[in-house]
């Protein structure tokens, strides 16, 4: 069930590492191809090695639109329909009090996330629609609905869930579906290079999540798999925390904080 090679191609943007391999990996398990679009293209090779003839890696600096343009025409050309548009780029950002973040620091953020999404819907996403068919999914982040010190992920993330709405319904009626997950701390190296000093202390991430423990990129994959797929034929306009129960937890530190299970003595 969902895209086959037969039928299409998923085009997953920095589909190279972290929950964009994942996704990769889980449209291949599900009987697709999928087209990595990432400038890193020595892990998105890889990946092709692993899964030949199911994994094609296009470098593209996703921030310059005649760039993606110009390799959509060669996607197009020489592999299936494109019918899925996972959009996973983006860096990371090191937290830091706005006197201390410069503009052009927060403009490169705000741009990795939102307008390579932007830009990735306008070619690839308006292709879809024109043939009347397909779905886009959006990674977003909790930190799209809850603020933390993070001054351009944050709002970049917000911005993506804003587009994602807006995109699904100006083309609903031409069958496309554009929705977005928001994963809460997942164990990837974009969260393990998030700390200024190179080293991250895990611990307070781990009392802030109910389910007390990273997710895996695997996880979120498998939630994105069903947003591409036939299965999510009604959903549209949509993002689906991914979160081990951040967002529903963020009302309790003021009553004594998370339940956590006893240990027996």
């Amino acid at each position: 069930m969902g895209v086959g090679c037969e039928s299409g191609c998923v085009v997953v943007t920095g589909g190279a590492s972290g929950i964009g391999a994942a996704t990769v990996k889980r449209i291949v398990a599900g009987g697709g191809c999928a087209v990595i679009l990432d400038v890193n293209i020595a892990p998105a090779s890889g990946l092709a090695q692993q899964f030949p003839n199911k994994v094609f890696p296009y470098r593209a600096n996703l921030l310059n639109e005649e760039e993606v343009r110009d390799v959509h025409a060669t996607v197009a050309a020489e592999l299936p329909p494109i019918v899925g548009l996972v959009n996973c780029a983006g860096v990371p950002q090191v937290p830091r009090p706005i006197e201390e973040y410069a503009v052009d620091d927060w403009s490169a953020v705000i741009d990795s996330h939102l307008k390579t999404a932007y830009i990735a819907c306008r070619i690839i996403g308006a292709a879809m629609a024109e043939r009347g068919r397909g779905a886009v999914v959006n990674l977003t982040s909790v930190l799209a609905f809850r603020s933390g010190p993070v001054l351009a992920y944050g709002p970049a993330k917000a911005g993506v869930v804003n587009l994602t709405e807006s995109l699904a319904v100006q083309w609903a009626s031409r069958g496309l579906r554009v929705n977005a997950v928001a994963p809460g701390w997942t164990d990837t190296p974009f969260l393990r290079r998030g700390d200024r000093h190179g080293k991250r202390d895990l611990q307070p991430i781990l009392d802030a999540t109910p389910v007390g423990r990273l997710l895996r990129p695997e996880e979120i994959a498998e939630v994105i798999w069903f947003l591409l797929s036939p299965l999510s034929s009604a959903v549209t306009g949509v993002t689906i925390p991914c979160d081990g129960g951040v967002i529903a937890a963020s009302g309790w530190p003021p009553y004594g904080g998370i339940p956590r299970a006893r240990v027996p003595a």
